[in-house]
Order: structure tokens, then C-alpha cells, then sequence
């Protein structure tokens, strides 16, 4: 019995250990682009025992001054609002998807998967010559839609699998109920699927916020975005490393609150859970 007690606690101290070993592994590049964003240019990558003292805001000053800030609020506009309006056109394709009786999903669902793993590029070269002559480059317009085309099909993907997960009995009943289905949308079943709307509407701002492709291509001035942005601070004379650091420190920090914020319900979804 002693041996085998030795044995659990053996396993279960290696496997702290590891857990540990991979934790500092994975924070190692977040631990150093700080350091980064503190270091003056002339000790930007000396050892830090060599200049212990080698520290500076002057790379934050830098980025406040620049056009980085509104680049950022540009990011928040164009994510936030791309992803609100594939919610209010994804969620009832997805419910018409899940819960229509139709010989042609099959297609559908192949059709969707296709949009949704089809790279950028072979849509964006058609989107600019459209948008040249709609007049929608280096507008917010222009860049929400292209980024809900983005989102739109991976909203309709995750969100039919989420409906097929709630009985249709629920939604008959609520029809019998007298409920119209927009009221049965609304009132009973995006409730029920609530773990995999905010998964999807979390993961659907994820990926306009760090898209790269489409906003170099549609904005110039006005409407860039931030990870656009970081490239102001790449020259073909010099890199600024200290700010390119705290652009993408700043680029991070905004996330971190929805991402844990959301984070049970992401788990919720992807273990395929209902609310009751």
C-alpha cells in the first residue's frame, strides 16, 4: 500500500513539474516582449545583468504619440461591429439550418466549410476591384463587411451545431404554445444554446481583430487597423523593437478580459453543452 501511495505522489509531482515546465515555456515570449517594451534602444538586447539599470517609458510615449491609438479604436469598431452583424444574420441562418426540414443541407454544410477554410486571397483581389468602384476602400463600411464575410460562415457553422444540440420538442412546444418562431428564437432557444453564441461571437471578434490581410489591402489612412499599424515602425533604415513591443502588448491587452470573461462558456460549447 506504501508503495503504491509513493508511487501516486511520484506521478503526481512529475506531473506538476511538467505542467510548470510547459506554463514557463509558453510565458517566455510574453515575459520578454515586456522586457522589450521596457528597454531603452541602446540595451534593447543586452543581458539585463549587464545594464541592470537600463530601464525607459519612453517606448509607451512613443506609441501614445503616434497613430496607434487610433488604429486601435479602428480595430474595436470594425471587430465589434463585423461581429455583431454576423450574430444578427448567422443566428437565424444557423436556426433555419439546424431546425428546416431540407434535402439540400448537406450541401449547405459543405458550402459553409468551404467559405470558412478558403484562404483570403482568393476573395480580396474580386472585393478591391468591387470596392474601387463602390467606393468602400479605406472606409469602416468597407472593412466590416469584408471582415463579416470572414466571420459570417464560421457564426453559421458553430451556431447550427449548437441548435442541433437542443430538441426540436422544445421548439414545437413553443410553437404549440403559440409562440411565433422569432419569439421561440429569441425567448427559448438562444437561451438554451447561450455557451455557443458567446463562443462564436467571441472567436468570430478574434478573428477580425487580428486579421492583417484584409486591412492592408482596403484601408489607407483613415481606417487602419492596429496590426496594420505595427508596420509604421519597420523602416528600411531601422526597427523599433521597444515600440513594435508595446503595440503588440497593446494589441494583447484587450482580449484578455473577454477572453476570460467567456471563458466557461467556450468550454461549455466545445464539450457540446446545453443550458436547460
Amino acid at each position: 500500500m506504501r508503495d503504491t501511495s509513493t508511487a501516486f505522489r511520484v506521478k503526481k509531482a512529475l506531473g506538476y513539474a511538467m505542467m510548470l515546465a510547459f506554463l514557463g515555456f509558453s510565458l517566455l515570449p510574453v515575459v520578454w516582449v515586456v522586457l522589450l517594451s521596457l528597454r531603452p534602444a541602446t540595451a534593447l538586447f543586452e543581458p539585463i545583468w549587464e545594464s541592470p539599470a537600463a530601464w525607459t517609458l519612453d517606448n509607451i510615449r512613443s506609441i501614445a504619440r503616434s497613430d496607434f491609438p487610433a488604429a486601435l479604436l479602428n480595430s474595436f469598431i470594425t471587430a465589434g461591429s463585423s461581429t455583431l452583424l454576423a450574430l444578427l444574420v448567422g443566428v437565424p441562418g444557423a436556426f433555419a439550418l439546424s431546425k428546416r426540414r431540407a434535402s439540400n443541407k448537406f450541401f449547405a454544410s459543405w458550402l459553409l466549410l468551404l467559405l470558412r477554410m478558403a484562404p483570403p486571397v482568393g476573395f480580396v483581389i474580386p472585393l478591391f476591384l468591387v470596392y474601387v468602384r463602390a467606393g468602400l476602400i479605406d472606409t469602416y463600411a468597407g472593412l466590416i463587411f469584408a471582415y463579416t464575410s470572414l466571420t459570417l460562415p464560421f457564426v453559421v457553422w458553430s451556431m447550427w451545431t449548437s441548435f442541433n444540440q437542443i430538441p426540436d420538442e422544445l421548439v414545437e412546444a413553443g410553437l404549440m404554445d403559440g409562440a411565433s418562431l422569432g419569439r421561440v428564437l429569441w425567448r427559448i432557444v438562444i437561451p438554451a444554446a447561450r455557451p455557443g453564441l458567446v463562443a462564436a461571437g467571441v472567436l468570430s471578434f478574434l478573428l477580425a481583430w487580428n486579421d492583417f490581410f484584409f486591412s492592408l489591402i482596403i484601408t489607407r489612412s483613415d481606417t487602419t487597423t492596429a496590426p496594420v499599424a505595427v508596420m509604421n515602425f519597420v523602416s528600411y533604415a531601422s526597427v523599433d523593437w521597444g515600440a513594435i513591443a508595446v503595440a503588440s502588448i497593446a494589441l494583447t491587452l484587450p482580449i484578455v478580459p473577454i477572453i476570460v470573461l467567456a471563458n466557461k462558456y467556450i468550454v461549455q460549447s466545445l464539450g457540446g453543452a446545453v443550458k436547460g
